[in-house]
């Protein structure tokens, strides 16, 4: 699975007989802001103070991550991060719920309103797979920045922050030390992707984001993602005015009898 692939599993939260979306608003942004870590970490971009740098065109073993390094690649000019983020489309949530669908991961159910809006209501996770990560996730949050984690998860427990899951990852009263420890690692500068292996700097900017070390494209995301939400809620307006709640449901209106655990 991509980084985006494991963000909506984490998001995904099995409820008595119904299966929520956590944070459904943020979570598009998150998971586009997760294609360019992982793009990142394969040394095929780099994130400038004005633009998305490809660095490195040649193929990664992913077909939807490819599809985006043609679209940064065919970008005229460079799209800057903001840019690139609040362009994130309203289906990319779906889209990435087809991919778990095809691992088997997720059961969907799709029916049609009245309307003729299609809805997806999600009637079962693979509640092993999804604990699988979790607990690495657990893992990175105990061992702290000085531990071993590998760069992957790191970033995943970044993104996990900046969109809003920590209580997906530790619900309840219980996961208070755990979403603490969480918020700490997130904000201690120590989660990065890196850009190993884009190659030599064209210009002063993309020399900029290369200087900027291994923690450089992560707090990128991370930022750029705490001012677009910041942008979406300021002066009363929600996140759910940009979103399109019709296409799946939630759990609020779910009518799928799944959840329980395994397949």
């Amino acid at each position: 699975m991509t980084t985006a692939d494991e963000l909506l599993l984490i998001a995904l939260v099995p409820y008595r007989r119904r299966v929520r979306i956590r944070d459904a608003d943020r979570l598009r942004f998150a998971l586009r802001a997760a294609e360019l870590a992982d793009l990142g970490r394969a040394g095929r971009i780099v994130v400038g103070p004005r633009r998305i740098e490809v660095t490195d065109p040649r193929p990664v073993d992913e077909r939807r991550l490819n599809n985006v390094l043609r679209g940064l690649a065919s970008a005229h000019p460079p799209p800057g991060l903001g840019e690139w983020l609040r362009r994130t489309p309203r289906s990319l949530t779906v889209e990435y719920l087809s991919r778990l669908e095809d691992r088997k991961t997720v059961r969907v159910r799709r029916w049609r309103e009245a309307g003729g809006r299609t809805r997806h209501d999600i009637v079962l996770v693979d509640r092993s797979r999804r604990r699988e990560v979790l607990d690495r996730l657990a893992a990175v949050v105990r061992s702290g920045p000085d531990g071993s984690p590998g760069e992957r998860d790191l970033t995943l427990a970044a993104l996990v922050q900046a969109a809003g899951l920590a209580s997906a990852v530790h619900p309840g009263v219980r996961g208070t030390l755990g979403r603490r420890r969480l918020a700490a690692l997130a904000a201690g500068g120590h989660l990065a992707p890196g850009a190993g292996g884009a190659g030599p700097a064209a210009d002063e900017e993309l020399a900029a984001a290369l200087v900027a070390g291994a923690d450089g494209l992560t707090r990128q995301l991370q930022d750029e993602l705490g001012d677009l939400y910041a942008d979406f809620t300021t002066g009363g307006h929600g996140l759910g005015h940009s979103a399109d709640p019709g296409n799946w449901s939630d759990g609020t209106g779910h009518h799928g009898g799944g959840g329980h655990g395994g397949w």
